[in-house]
């Protein structure tokens, strides 16, 4: 595993698209955005969507079903299995690590990704979404 130093230097910029996608991945459907992503931007987000979103929230696995083979291929990294997956191999290269850390994935400025919503917040998304029809 990388050191708190070694982490701090790998940096996975991501687009302005992907954060808004990652913010409001439980707040409604997301499935053509995420699919409009590039493949290595896609991976990140189902990376840091499994490791930050609360499954229990019933949009989740909504967004989560198209990805589904995604899915398992990152469980199966997580399990130190083998793969041939070009992306993947890529990000591995990026990281130089097998396990790709979400807490290396950063906006353009180099910061790291807000925390998701609470459920206070998505409420209140949802709300303004509402009002917005």
């Amino acid at each position: 595993m990388f050191d708190q130093e070694e982490k701090e230097e790998v940096k996975l910029i991501v687009s302005d698209e992907f954060l808004e996608i990652y913010k409001n991945f439980i707040v409604c459907d997301q499935i053509e955005k995420i699919k409009s992503l590039s493949d290595r931007e896609r991976y990140l987000l189902l990376i840091l969507c499994l490791d930050k979103h609360d499954d229990e929230n019933v949009i989740a696995p909504h967004n989560y079903k198209p990805f589904k083979e995604e899915i398992k291929e990152i469980y199966s990294l997580q399990d130190n299995k083998e793969t041939d997956n070009q992306v993947i191999l890529d990000l591995i290269k990026e990281t130089d690590h097998k396990h790709i850390e979400s807490d290396c994935i950063r906006d353009k400025n180099g910061n790291k990704v807000p925390d998701p919503f609470t459920k206070d917040e998505v409420r209140d998304k949802k709300i303004d979404i509402i009002n917005n029809i």
